[in-house]
């Protein structure tokens, strides 16, 4: 199953969630304030980018992938946290310094907290497998 055609995920489960269980995801999970700031980053998405120490208290537009700053990817997460609504799923290709980066990405604003999730597919295109997500985080369901 892709991360296009996964069901709407419960931004109050995502909330709770510790670093720990966050760690155990086997993607990549990044959590922005409404500035854009990363406020969570899991160890998936840090050893996938090679960005250890994690980027915490980092704007992620300017700092961490500013590649990200177009329309396609910065100019969605703008709209979202002005409508205070966003739940999409694309197709982005990060520049880095020695080989771009192809992910699907997808964008999801939590009410609650009010903040972006960004969810990262793993950077082969592998698809989500319900498998491997650890016992006692719930599966993502087809829509």
């Amino acid at each position: 199953m892709s991360l296009d055609t996964t069901s709407r995920l419960p931004a109050p489960f995502l909330d709770r969630l510790t670093n720990e269980e966050l760690d155990a995801i086997p993607y990549g999970v990044v959590q922005l304030d409404l500035d854009g700031t990363v406020t969570s980053y899991n160890r998936a998405e840090a050893e996938n980018v090679g960005f250890l120490p994690r980027p915490i208290g980092y704007h992620f537009f300017r700092d961490v992938a500013p590649s990200a700053i177009v329309p396609e990817f910065y100019g969605r997460f703008l709209d979202g946290v002005a409508e205070g609504a966003l739940d999409e799923t694309f197709r982005f290709t990060f520049s880095c310094a020695l080989m771009p980066r192809r992910v699907r990405v997808r964008m999801y604003y939590s009410i609650q907290t009010k903040s972006v999730w960004l969810f990262v597919a793993k950077p082969d295109g592998t698809p989500f497998d319900r498998n491997t997500i650890p016992a006692g985080i719930p599966a993502i369901s087809a829509t």
